[in-house]
């Protein structure tokens, strides 16, 4: 059983999209899954995961990587939800939000949330947060907030966002890290306001340990406000298991329920088994490289050129996704609405002008690239494939193995190396995307500097409400980082996981951000 890749459903309503649209009454969000159960769902069991990568934070707002989402989401709710097929925004913590006017954004809260430690939720608690965001110097979402200058409690249940300009991403960023809540009174009583391994949200699941590299555990939030039937799943036990075959041998024999952000190869391998099922869903995750452009050789537009003309990208995807996802230059599928029509295929596979670029940069007898990778199998392989790819035109890469966490300190923050080969993504706004990966703000920019013209376009894309100026910017910006050649995109994955039959209502969906509110287990299966 799979499910089929790219299909049109990626086009959220014009509405929900730009202007985060006030939600009607006080609906819930619910994951996908639960509109389409199998069956009665039961309550009672523990969910048992596989999935690859140690956390960097439980923390929402210190995290760093994207499979932090594996349990961020079990723990905590975000101010505002969304579809996990189509993005499409939806109430969560906020019951209702709407613009008072451009720069204004208004939200109605739920009442009767109650965090982890049995604190209230209420307007304090979100003002508490969102300043967290935007002043804890460990913050990593500062840039996602950047633009707000006041955030008041205009009600008990009432927040009011003022920015110092519009911003048609700002509902989107509240669904993401910036969004999600934790308890005031936690982090107040934290050394230091550090809640890393100490998270206290109002989510589902209640945090009960961490083991490094190990185990992470949570159990049933009895309390939860979505209702007393929810979460069906007495807990959760993710065991984190850095070798991907490894991981899906733990759903294939039975020692796991599910296996989370695993390679083509197991999928191929899970789907000749009768009991398994294997996914392949579409996603917003992509594989690329991350470059330093602000010193050194790629801080030369050839140079970087250069490497993107070096890429076979359709050679690629055959080899290292079997054909599942998409071969592109952009950092988008190309049914998403924010994809453009001249970005995905931007640089060919074209040696000769590689070699012409290299030239032409004062390297024709080529150039060394000091790049950082992470060290589990399927990223050495991917790293060593690239590598043979570039060497053809004369790049080579010198390759230092760093775990992600690290890799992101060393390369992002400390500035070493020229490149870093990594999938990202799982942005829930296009604007948001480019900003957190090309703002001289952004955690992913290790040069943490703009080029000419790249500020006045992301602001652009952000100042309409209008749907089709907008998408018409969000073009315009996508082929700016397609002719600047900012990074070096190679495909789009999919969102791939195996399980069990006994695991009932899970998808997977488009930001690899799963949630477990509605998942149950049938142990008659």
């Amino acid at each position: 059983m799979h499910r089929v890749l790219y299909d049109n459903t990626l086009r959220p309503s014009r509405r929900s999209v730009l202007m985060g649209a006030a939600a009607v009454g006080a609906g819930m969000m619910m994951p996908a899954g639960a509109r389409a159960q199998d069956a009665t769902p039961q309550r009672g069991g523990t969910l048992r995961v596989s999935m690859p990568y140690n956390p960097a934070s439980l923390d929402p707002i210190t995290g760093r990587n994207l499979p932090d989402f594996n349990s961020l989401y079990a723990l905590y709710d975000a101010l505002i939800g969304f579809d996990d097929e189509t993005l499409e925004l939806q109430p969560m913590l906020a019951k209702s939000w709407e613009w008072s006017d451009p720069s204004t954004l208004v939200l109605e809260l739920q009442e009767g949330v109650t965090f982890h430690d049995d604190t209230p939720f209420d307007a304090d608690a979100v003002v508490f947060n969102l300043r967290r965001g935007l002043d804890y110097e460990r913050s990593n979402v500062r840039s996602d907030l950047s633009g707000v200058n006041a955030v008041e409690a205009t009600g008990p249940m009432q927040v009011t966002i003022s920015l110092d300009a519009p911003n048609a991403a700002l509902p989107a960023i509240l669904s993401n890290r910036a969004g999600c809540m934790v308890s005031p009174t936690a982090v107040q009583a934290a050394e230091g306001g550090n809640i890393d391994r100490a998270p206290v949200g109002t989510g589902p699941f209640r945090f009960i340990e961490w083991r490094d590299n190990d185990l992470i555990r949570v159990e049933r939030n009895d309390s939860y406000w979505q209702g007393p039937e929810l979460p069906y799943l007495d807990g959760i036990e993710y065991r984190i298991i850095n070798e991907l075959n490894t991981a899906a041998r733990t759903v294939t024999s039975g020692q796991a329920d599910l296996a989370l952000q695993l390679a083509a190869q197991q999928i191929m391998v899970a789907r000749r088994s009768d009991n398994i099922i294997a996914t392949a869903t579409t996603s917003m995750t992509y594989y690329t490289a991350f470059f330093n452009y602000a010193r050194g050789p790629l801080a030369d537009l050839k140079v970087r050129q250069a490497m993107n003309y070096a890429l076979n990208r359709a050679d690629l995807q055959q080899v290292l996704m079997m054909g599942l996802g998409e071969a592109t230059c952009s950092i988008f599928p190309s049914e998403f609405w924010a994809s453009g029509p001249d970005a995905k295929d931007y640089y060919p596979h074209d040696p000769e002008r590689a070699r012409e670029l290299l030239t032409e940069a004062g390297y024709p007898d080529g150039v060394e690239i000091a790049t950082l990778s992470w060290p589990d199998q399927a990223a050495m392989q991917r790293t060593e494939i690239i590598g043979n790819q570039l060497a053809q035109v004369g790049i080579r890469l010198n390759v230092t193995p760093v775990q992600p966490a690290q890799a992101i300190q060393v390369f992002m923050i400390d500035g070493q190396g020229d490149m870093l080969i990594s999938p990202t993504g799982g942005n829930p706004d296009p604007s948001l995307a480019f900003d957190r990966q090309f703002s001289a703000t952004a955690l992913r920019n290790a040069g943490k500097i703009e080029l000419p013209g790249y500020r006045e376009l992301l602001e652009a894309t952000m100042t309409t409400y209008d749907f089709d100026e907008r998408q018409q910017k969000l073009f315009e910006l996508e082929l700016f980082v397609a002719e600047n050649a900012l990074h070096l995109p190679q495909y789009m994955s999919a969102g791939m996981a195996i399980q069990t039959g006994k695991v009932k209502d899970f998808t997977f969906g488009i930001l690899a951000a799963p949630r477990f509110h509605t998942v149950w287990l049938d142990e008659n299966a």
